[in-house]
């Protein structure tokens, strides 16, 4: 696991961590033996930019979107080999949502994939209005 970056979020807590375990377990759990997951946050004037990229087998193009859907399983034989519910990217997207963000597949081949998560920037001035 490499980690990069430095940005602060105003938010929850709790569902932060979550949303972050999620992406970095799911990125561990995909990609392959002896690989590296990388972790970088970033931010500009408004936004902060999360960014998980895994050494996988990469997601289809028509399937970038299902993923955040509930139970949804890219190949069912990989429940039983991978544990899981099918939720973890379905929580990742209703909690960047509920901070106002998005969640999406930055990009992805058989090499890998980015997941980026881009959060707006709040100020505590902006959160007491």
């Amino acid at each position: 696991l490499n980690c990069s970056g430095g940005a602060q979020i105003i938010g929850s807590d709790t569902l932060l961590y979550r949303l972050v375990f999620n992406l970095v377990e799911n990125a561990i759990r995909y990609s392959r033996p002896g690989s590296t997951v990388n972790v970088s946050i970033r931010d500009n004037d408004s936004h902060v930019f999360l960014r998980v990229e895994d050494q996988g087998p990469g997601i289809p193009k028509q399937y970038r979107e299902s993923i955040f859907q509930p139970f949804f399983r890219l190949d069912k034989s990989r429940s039983r080999a991978y544990g899981g519910a099918g939720l973890g990217l379905a929580l990742v997207w209703e909690i960047a949502t509920l901070h106002g963000g998005t969640a999406e597949v930055e990009s992805s081949s058989e090499n890998g994939t980015v997941m980026l998560v881009t959060l707006p920037k709040r100020t505590t001035a902006q959160l007491n209005r």
